[in-house]
């Protein structure tokens, strides 16, 4: 008897020890535990079974225990139960986070003070009706109040048709916030990144009109939202309202998401322009996107559990595809693909972070479970590298085919001296009159071939006297080909390019070829860029006989040339604005919220640096503001959409608009434009110059000052703008900068920064719109910025 109450002692020892281990227990306010290794799961098959049922099948020790981190099945039919036990001891009340917005269905079972389990809590993704308890993109449900030292038995049921993944945390409302900012941070930090990606290269395709760039955008555009969507905000979606949309969207995510696979697709085969190059790595890829194209539209009548698993496979082995063939085609040196090729690898790599993670594999971190926010970055970024090589690549190929021109055209001029040398040879053999015609024949021939060739050329003795030329010469410079042949060149060329041309002729006699490119100011008033070379053509003796001219005309590549340059200053410039003006408020921001986060600073104490983060802020707006019209301005242009317009409402505008500003430095603002003033202009623009105008008069003005803006009408049918200030004023030397430097800036009187386009986009526009626009200023006395507008249409 004894024996067996020592067994019975041991046994209930050994099972409260092991079932101690898998209590979920809190011990403090900043606790968060990931729970997937303290789970018991059911899986029921067919979705049918009660929950009086799934208790009696957990008391018969149906329930399996999970041993990995994170819960992960394919998508299916079943319904999964989990059932897990917390202990509270800290001072807070516990919740859980049901970390994924992948579940469409989820039922929480919660027993009351004596263990009795109610009605469960209903939720879901799919179950828009049911408001949720904590306002989050997830699902967070309460457990137990603060220091409630009870273990309670929760139970969960879920359902989804996507593949399922299951991350539950545990901590009180802090940590869980805690956790959740920092998902929040990347995922603008993603956006970001992708909004920048996607203006530079709506520049480039804006510039180019390369259908390569639009595919890139689009890809852009895709990512943006099935990333974002695929790591648990799907607040696009939720834009549109919780109803229909939102349901069809989940539900059809195969079908949705298959666009941006087609796309990446296509960019591989235009990059690497695999029709020509590769036709077995072209059709394979084509088949794959017909069958990932096909799965995609099945989603439109098969449910999604059906299909996922084919779907995620063709979605696997379209970025696999790519990923071997841009190194095939890098390795292979057939182009260099070796930016596109890394961009690929980073994907994949974090996607295998990614499912590592899921399953259980790797410790579930933050930065695991979003590693595909910083794949895509690092994806796009080797993309846009790629497609910038590709702009170098087609310079490349056009500079080899003007070379390959230029052979070209001096292997005729060799065929035309020869064909001259053979009718020199059959003149003074006075041969018969059948070759006299042939060889008649052959200069027609000769003379056709170079009429029609788009160049300069031409043959002159070593006196500079011309033998032959073409009908570029005649059209060009007025004088029939029959007044040229026989000629002296000073006689035929105008004097300007004769001086230009006289020392090559000298070097050229010497018996040296001579390349040069020089601009040519033709009779007309045209000026062309030529390129050119000139030939000795040697005789027996190896004494210069004759001189060959070929000169073309380059001023397209020269143009393209030009454009691609300021296209590249322009961004450039762009970036230089972006990673310098734009990095430093975001990083004193961070910094802040880093500290305050950590502790480091008490809420008392962030409350003092409130006005400097809504300082930095509202210069941020205003930079990106300036910024694009900028952009906008050097890419497509200034294009300026005049109407009719009272101004006074604008300068009103912008007194309520700066109020905070004007009230924070005490100023006085005074509005003394006529109620009912009418300019003719474009309206954003000039509200953009009134905005600039004012900002900067707060800038430089000191407490007390005043800012006072007046009108008044000109003779001639303009009104004059005065935007008056008592402020630092200006000093000659800075006041010849503002608008003639670029990204001209001092620091206000509070030290307020700037980037210098402000001003530089006030006189495009005011010029843009017919007016005029100046500075007076006196240092320490303020300064006065007048424009001038028409008030009617001319």
């Amino acid at each position: 008897m004894s024996k067996v109450i020592l067994f019975l002692y041991f046994y209930l020892l050994f099972n409260l020890s092991f079932g101690q281990d898998k209590i979920v227990t809190i011990e403090h306010s900043t606790d968060l535990v990931q729970i997937g290794k303290k789970l018991s799961f059911f899986e029921d098959q067919t979705g049918s079974l009660s929950f009086n049922q799934i208790r009696q099948l957990d008391k018969e020790g149906k329930f399996n225990l999970h041993t990995k981190g994170i819960f992960a099945r394919q998508a299916s039919a079943s319904t999964f139960w989990f059932r897990f036990q917390t202990q509270n001891l800290s001072d807070r009340e516990i919740w859980l986070n049901i970390n994924t917005t992948y579940l469409w269905e989820i039922d929480f079972y919660s027993p009351n003070s004596i263990g009795n389990y109610s009605k469960p809590l209903k939720t879901g993704v799919l179950r828009t009706r049911q408001e949720k308890l904590y306002p989050s993109n997830t699902f967070w449900l309460p457990l137990q109040k603060e220091k409630d030292n009870s273990i309670k038995t929760f139970y969960l049921k879920v359902k989804s048709g996507r593949s399922l993944e299951v991350p539950l945390l545990v901590g009180s409302l802090q940590a869980l916030e805690k956790e959740k900012d920092k998902g929040d941070f990347m995922t603008a930090g993603f956006i970001g990144a992708l909004i920048i990606m996607f203006l530079y290269n709506s520049f480039l395709f804006f510039a180019t009109r390369k259908k390569l760039y639009l595919l890139y955008i689009c890809y852009l555009f895709g990512i943006t939202f099935s990333v974002t969507f695929a790591n648990n905000y799907s607040f696009w979606v939720e834009f549109f309202g919780k109803d229909d949309f939102y349901t069809w969207i989940h539900i059809h995510i195969a079908f949705w998401i298959t666009p941006v696979q087609i796309v990446v697709a296509l960019i591989t085969i235009f990059y690497l322009d695999l029709k020509q190059k590769n036709k077995f790595a072209y059709y394979f890829l084509i088949s794959i996107i017909a069958i990932i194209f096909i799965i995609g539209c099945l989603n439109l009548f098969v449910p999604l559990q059906k299909i996922q698993f084919i779907h995620q496979f063709f979605l696997a082995l379209n970025a696999i595809t790519n990923l071997i063939i841009s190194y095939w085609i890098t390795f292979g040196r057939k182009k260099n693909g070796l930016f596109y090729a890394l961009g690929w690898t980073s994907l994949v790599i974090s996607v295998l972070i990614y499912l590592a993670t899921i399953n259980g594999i790797i410790p579930y971190f933050i930065y695991t479970r979003n590693a595909i926010y910083f794949g895509v970055i690092l994806e796009i970024w080797f993309f846009s590298l790629a497609l910038s090589d590709h702009i170098r690549s087609l310079r490349k190929e056009n500079k080899r085919v003007i070379q390959n021109l230029l052979l070209k055209a001096e292997k005729e001029i060799e065929m035309r001296n020869q064909i001259i040398k053979n009718q020199k040879q059959l003149e003074e053999a006075n041969t018969n009159n059948l070759k006299l015609a042939i060889a008649n024949q052959e200069r027609m021939v000769l003379r056709n071939i170079i009429d029609n060739l788009p160049v300069f050329i031409a043959m002159l003795d070593t006196n500079g006297n011309y033998i032959v030329a073409n009908k570029m010469y005649e059209d060009s410079f007025f004088l029939p080909v029959s007044h040229i042949e026989g000629n002296h060149y000073l006689k035929v060329l105008p004097k300007n390019i004769a001086d230009i041309h006289t020392p090559y002729l000298k070097q050229v006699n010497e018996g040296n070829p001579v390349e040069f490119a020089d601009p040519l100011s033709l009779p007309n008033g045209k000026i062309i860029h030529s390129y050119g070379k000139y030939f000795p053509v040697f005789d027996e003796n190896k004494k210069t006989k004759y001189i060959t001219v070929f000169i073309t005309n380059v001023s397209d590549l020269k143009d393209k040339e030009v454009e691609l340059q300021r296209l590249n200053d322009t961004k450039d410039k762009l970036f230089s604005i972006i990673s310098h003006d734009l990095r430093s408020p975001f990083a004193q921001l961070k910094g802040i919220l880093d500290l305050f986060e950590k502790g480091g600073i008490s809420e008392n104490e962030l409350k003092y640096f409130l006005p400097e983060i809504v300082k930095n802020v509202n210069y941020t707006s205003d930079l990106l503001n300036n910024l694009v019209y900028w952009a906008k301005t050097q890419m497509s242009g200034l294009h300026a959409d005049p109407e009719e317009f009272n101004i006074y409402k604008l300068v009103a505008n912008k007194q309520n608009l700066f109020d905070k500003e004007i009230k924070g430095k005490d100023l006085s603002f005074t509005n003394q434009v006529a109620l009912e003033t009418i300019v003719y202009a474009d309206k954003n623009m000039i509200d953009l110059v009134i905005r600039n105008l004012v900002a900067n008069a707060i800038k430089f003005c000191r407490k007390k000052d005043t800012i006072l803006i007046k009108s008044e009408e000109t003779a001639n049918g303009f009104l004059i703008i005065r935007v008056v200030d008592t402020g630092i004023g200006i000093s000659p030397k800075n006041k010849a900068k503002i608008f003639n430097e670029a990204n001209f800036t001092t620091l206000g009187t509070h030290k307020e920064k700037g980037t210098g386009i402000g001003l530089k986009l006030c006189k495009e526009f005011i010029e843009g719109n017919g007016g005029k626009i100046w500075i007076d200023s006196e240092e320490e006395k303020g300064t006065i910025f007048s424009f001038s507008l028409p008030t009617q249409t001319r």
